[in-house]
């Protein structure tokens, strides 16, 4: 075993813990609650002396011993105050501070009683996850939040279970899209500042309470918050010796102090490649069913097959191993979804959440110089320092493939400091200044830091991409090598369950009609309820017409529900999300892409292979994918796409069986030509070893 930091691992009796809690465990407070109803029909108002009083109480707790006495007087004050959350909320407190496990009964009590609380939700979280493990807690946030919300306050809540869950990234997001709602009010917005000091990152704090300041003014509140912004911006300029930084960003050059300490530990010049493929690792964040995941899986098998095989590439041998880490295979709903093909193929992927901090050995750490810092770099950064670092160190690999803009911010210091000679810092879309979603400061340094090593190159899939790249990071034109994605065509292979819903769908669509397909991530970037009203519009001029909508995504209910609005609920079959795309594709017979942004998708590729001509947007390297107006149509605008438009291009791929047969051979044979598995991997081995 090449990785050799020991796995977390969770105990055997966590989720009967859990449902030991939910047996046996009577709420006290639901109890006292139901007792102060039933002997007062009028509830007492809310006393903010009595909250005060309770805090003091719990606040002098020292002894286990003391707590029935204060749990009993807490709950005849919840008695006579029964609708005051704040009570209920401290007698939850007082079990929490001797890590009584009742204390999970009882924030699943006050969640029930309060399901606008910004608090019990949270909690009753991390006690699931503390009792039942992180499996335990994403069932229920999934079963919580089928979709983001849409207010503020209710993406507050979201925003902080996700980093119970340690989904970082995913709240970070979720954290930015609160100051653009319209409804958000400036308490909300000071919680998100102090939120973000509670996770050590003063600079986001500060342009919350900037935000705040210019949207409600600098009232008494905001300028406690800013206050406290400022005191521990001041304690982040001291974690670095920043004299000769002053007039600087001071998370910016505390980032590039960091950075200059791993360059100074690396070797000047990298070793010379050996001429053949040697130990590889590829990261992602997961493996989900997006197009980077399939790449790195098509590049895996590629590669194992060819060290099995024997074969050379260019010249090259390749010898291995290959291996695989993400961060996480159950960070989100389907997140593993490529997990059962590479352990078919016989590879064991490791996640770095799961590895010891530190490798087990903090004082032998490859960080040791500069853990003083770590509290204050963005958590995907320090989180993949702290967990991955020293584990790469003692993998020592040849070549790391890192991919996506996610990955490279979490790994690719980690990379330098474990003194890998080649990094491939793989990129597919726009570059996050152009999603605002990704929008984050620190990308552009972290990238032009990791650039300026040495061994460390720049590779995308598509020349648009690749051009947007080099403009935001002011590169020499050429600097992103472009290896566009290399597939094979899909099983047309279905299970039961699968053949019985087309079946079902045939009876009132026959496959006689003209279909319409997509595969998709139900989300805002591929737009599903724009694509259901070109559908719509299609629909209205021609009654042999029927959809397919393979995938799934936030917006899934939306869409459907759009659907019944629109009156095409029965024209459209929503297969959810399918492990057998392929089969989808052979039921369809043009294929309709409307994203806002997109490196070079496989789906359309893929669809192509299937023969299926393809409408597209013109949205990152989507028009390189396939021959316009020979093989598929780009659509003139990514933002402004008319329905009836739209609709009349589907209309024009309406033609008759003879030269719906020779028109699929030919794109066919144009996708086996541009995108073959053969072609991306040599390229792929040119990175790593040129």
């Amino acid at each position: 075993m090449l990785f050799t930091a020991k796995k977390w691992l969770r105990g055997p009796n966590r989720i009967d813990k859990v449902q030991s809690a939910e047996r046996h465990d009577v709420d006290p407070v639901t109890v006292a609650v139901v007792q102060g109803l039933q002997e007062s029909p009028i509830a007492a108002r809310p006393d903010t002396k009595a909250v005060g009083r309770a805090r003091r109480q719990v606040n002098s707790l020292r002894e286990m011993a003391e707590l029935p006495d204060t749990l009993s007087y807490l709950l005849g004050e919840i008695a006579r105050f029964p609708n005051e959350e704040r009570l209920q909320q401290i007698a939850a407190q007082a079990l929490e501070r001797f890590q009584d496990p009742r204390a999970f009964a009882v924030w699943r009590g006050i969640d029930s009683r309060f399901p606008n609380s910004r608090h019990a939700y949270v909690r009753l979280l991390r006690w699931t996850i503390r009792l039942g493990g992180t499996d335990a807690g994403r069932n229920i946030h999934a079963e919580r939040y089928p979709e983001e919300p849409k207010q503020s306050e209710g993406m507050f809540v979201f925003a902080r279970a996700l980093i119970e869950l340690k989904d970082f990234e995913e709240a970070e997001q979720a954290l930015s899209k609160i100051t653009q709602m319209g409804d958000v009010s400036e308490a909300i917005l000071l919680d998100v500042a102090k939120l973000y000091l509670s996770i050590n990152q003063p600079l986001r704090a500060r342009e919350i309470v900037n935000a705040s300041q210019d949207r409600f003014g600098p009232s008494v509140k905001n300028l406690s918050v800013a206050s406290q912004v400022d005191a521990n911006i001041s304690a982040l300029e001291r974690a670095v010796e920043s004299s000769s930084g002053a007039d600087n960003d001071p998370q910016e050059f505390l980032i590039e102090h960091v950075f200059n300490e791993a360059k100074r530990l690396r070797p000047s010049a990298q070793t010379d490649n050996k001429g053949f493929l040697g130990h590889l690792i590829l990261v992602n964040g997961g493996l989900g069913s997006g197009g980077a995941e399939r790449q790195l899986t098509n590049t895996a098998l590629a590669i194992k097959s060819a060290i099995e095989g024997g074969r050379l590439f260019n010249g090259h041998d390749v010898i291995g191993p290959v291996q695989i880490l993400c961060r996480s295979l159950n960070s989100r709903s389907g997140s593993d979804f490529f997990a059962p093909l590479m352990s078919q193929a016989g590879f064991n992927v490791h996640q770095y959440v799961e590895f010891e901090k530190f490798a087990g050995r903090p004082g032998w750490s490859c960080l040791r110089e500069v853990i003083h810092c770590l509290p204050y770099l963005p958590f995907p950064m320090r989180e993949g320092l702290v967990q991955a670092a020293d584990v790469l160190r003692q993998a020592s690999p040849d070549v790391i493939h890192i991919w996506q803009d996610g990955s490279v911010l979490a790994l690719g210091l980690a990379a330098l400091f474990a003194n890998v000679p080649r990094i491939v810092l793989g990129v597919r879309t726009l570059p996050p200044v152009d999603r605002a979603e990704r929008n984050k400061p620190e990308y552009k340094i972290v990238y032009r830091l990791l650039l300026s090593a040495p061994g460390v190159v720049i590779v995308s899939n598509s020349l648009a991409a690749a051009k947007r790249y080099e403009e935001w990071l002011d590169l020499p034109r050429g600097t992103v090598r472009i290896i566009p994605n290399g597939l094979e065509p899909l099983s047309l292979a279905a299970d039961e369950a699968t053949l019985a819903m087309a079946r079902a769908f045939s009876k009132n669509n026959p496959r006689d009609c003209f279909t319409v397909g997509s595969a998709m991530r139900f989300d805002n970037n591929k737009r599903p309820l724009e694509w259901l009203d070109i559908a719509a519009a299609f629909a209205s001029s021609r009654p042999d017409v029927r959809f397919i909508m393979v995938g799934d995504g936030p917006l899934h209910s939306a869409a459907m529900s759009h659907a019944r609005k629109l009156g095409i609920e029965d024209r459209v079959l929503f297969t959810g999300r399918s492990q057998h795309v392929g089969f989808w594709l052979s039921q369809m017979d043009v294929f309709l892409l409307l994203s806002r942004h997109e490196g070079l998708p496989n789906v359309l590729i893929e669809a192509q292979y299937s023969g299926l001509p393809v409408v597209a947007t013109p949205a990152g390297g989507s028009g390189e994918t396939f021959d316009n107006g020979r093989t598929g149509t780009l659509l003139p605008s990514i933002e402004r796409v008319d329905p009836k438009e739209v609709a009349k291009v589907l209309d024009s791929w309406c033609r008759p069986l003879s030269e719906r047969e020779l028109l699929a051979k030919q794109i066919r044979e144009y996708a086996t030509e541009r995108f073959s598995i053969d072609s991306m991997l040599a390229l792929t081995l040119e990175a790593y070893l040129n």
